[in-house]
């Protein structure tokens, strides 16, 4: 078969229909469906390389293309050289172990290469899980997905698959008692002494340490009808009655039996759809639009842009970020220290620091600045990788940063937060840079009314963010679209809250990054 191995991704003669493995010497890295995630360019398909594998290519391998499931290789070469290096090119993980790009597009080590001893030990932790899910917090738990459909075909777990997953069919029909009912049952596992991640508002995740010294995941999704629908996480919408759910049946998964659906093969139908028994190491799941606008208007909505920021801040692009200030941090600063002299004037200076939130602090380069001048710093971020880039950082300069989740854009957040803040003493500066090119027109509502609540008692907005005159230019940081809210239509927003824009700076070379260096608005506001 005619076939191309570069940089720029995998170049075929033909549009097969079928899964093909791309090895890089003896492991499998990737596989993919040629006809679904190749695009024609004349003559030739061309399948890009997904983002987590793309910035690892930079070396030297030999490289096969196999059909992975009749085992017929349709390619070889025994040097592929890829990016600028002649070292040998080989995905491991930090203690050596095969890496290949699991089902959500991210490296991970996957259960072909994992020992018995560490896939019985996630097995039969995944079955403590579904216990304690059905015994202690009362839900009706059982095995879905990835585990569901080895167990159905092999008895045992898929070799490509990375993590377990397990349901839960909910007893309510309403979102909102939906809700309730998973975060109960997620305080619950906690003090059970899980380790437990929220990963929505219907589902969460168990972290596992095996013996090897990784650790895996049970995921565990919230499920349930509403209307004439079942719905499981995370975007599956369609029909199944709930007696093919209930009551359950068991099946048996690497030995151990654990609760299963009445009609798992129904079950494995709808999740999978009808060519659900052939393996598929491909497969990925196409939901439909509306379906996924429902669903993530339910359960995600908070989360929007989450997993990008993951990637970015986990990845080469989020090392690529400077640790040392940026100068919007000290520009803010001048303005604190100049607000705080003219408070010491009028004699309304309280006790101790000056308190800074910095909201969207990403890897704390300027949370870390401020902590160093004395400031009192409450840094928040929604990406878990972010917050560990701050923390690292603060450690390595020897500052106290104190970092929270938080996303401005849930409703949540911003009251239980800004409530806690609101009713401590002292005088809270909010410091949001580039927080703004990133929030939707809604959410910057839920800022405002954050803004209002911290700072009743004093204190500055600091805002700096990209204008629409930097729409048009290339953009090399961040993995999302961006915003590029009107300066007028901020400050009008901001009236409308009650608040008064006090400084206002336009222009370029305010925030160069790299190649970058957009047009920039900074606004202090100051609230009422």
């Amino acid at each position: 078969m005619r076939a191309e191995v570069s940089d720029r991704g995998i170049v075929l003669g033909e549009a097969l229909d079928e899964p093909v493995d791309i090895l890089f010497g003896d492991d499998r890295v990737w596989s993919f469906n040629p006809a679904r995630d190749g695009a024609r360019q004349g003559r030739e398909l061309i399948v890009g390389w997904p983002g987590s594998l793309a910035e690892r290519l930079d070396g030297v391998t030999p490289v096969r293309l196999v059909v992975h499931n009749s085992g017929e290789e349709l390619w070889r070469a025994d040097e592929v050289r890829f990016g600028s290096t002649d070292r040998a090119l080989r995905l491991r993980d930090k203690d050596g172990n095969p890496l290949a790009v699991d089902k959500t597009g991210r490296l991970q080590r996957t259960f072909t290469t994992t020992d018995s001893d560490s896939r019985r030990h996630l097995v039969e932790a995944t079955a403590r899980v579904l216990d304690d899910l059905r015994d202690v917090c009362g839900l009706d738990a059982y095995l879905a997905y990835g585990c569901l459909l080895g167990a159905r075909r092999t008895g045992a777990m898929i070799g490509h698959d990375s993590d377990t997953d397990v349901a839960f069919l909910s007893k309510h029909t309403h979102p909102f008692d939906i809700i309730r009912e998973c975060r109960a049952a997620e305080l619950t596992m906690r003090e059970r002494g899980w380790s437990v991640a929220r990963m929505s508002s219907a589902n969460f995740k168990v972290w596992v340490p095996l013996p090897n010294g990784a650790r895996a995941g049970v995921d565990v999704f919230g499920s349930f009808h509403v209307g004439d629908h079942f719905h499981i996480m995370g975007s599956l919408r369609g029909r199944l009655p709930r007696e093919a759910i209930v009551p359950f049946g068991t099946i048996t998964l690497e030995g151990v039996e654990m609760p299963a659906p009445r009609d798992v093969d129904a079950f494995l139908a709808y999740t999978y759809g009808p060519g659900w028994k052939v393996p598929d190491p491909a497969f990925h799941f196409e939901h439909p639009p509306e379906n996924t606008t429902i669903m993530s208007g339910w359960w995600r909505g908070a989360r929007r842009g989450l997993k990008g920021w993951q990637t970015f801040y986990g990845g080469s692009q989020g090392r690529k970020v400077p640790n040392r200030p940026s100068l919007f941090a000290g520009w803010a600063e001048e303005r604190m220290a100049a607000d705080r002299a003219a408070r010491e004037a009028a004699g309304t200076v309280s006790d101790g620091p000056d308190t800074v939130v910095d909201l969207g602090c990403g890897n704390g380069r300027d949370s870390v600045f401020l902590a160093g001048q004395g400031y009192d710093v409450r840094a928040f971020d929604y990406s878990s990788k972010g917050r560990a880039l701050a923390r690292r950082l603060a450690r390595r300069r020897g500052v106290t940063v104190r970092l929270t989740e938080l996303s401005v854009a849930s409703p949540r957040d911003v009251l239980l937060r800004g409530a806690q803040l609101a009713h401590e003493p002292g005088v809270r500066h909010v410091y949001a840079r580039g927080l703004l090119d990133n929030l939707e027109p809604s959410a910057r509502e839920d800022l405002w009314r954050f803004c209002a609540m911290v700072q009743r008692r004093g204190g500055l907005t600091f805002l700096e963010f990209r204008t629409p005159r930097s729409r048009q230019e290339p953009k090399h940081f961040g993995p999302r679209k961006r915003q590029y809210p009107a300066p007028a239509r901020v400050r009008a927003e901001i009236e409308r809250r009650g608040g008064t824009v006090v400084e206002v700076l336009k222009g370029r070379d305010l925030a160069p990054l790299g190649k970058e260096n957009p047009y920039i608005c900074r606004m202090i506001v100051r609230w009422h």
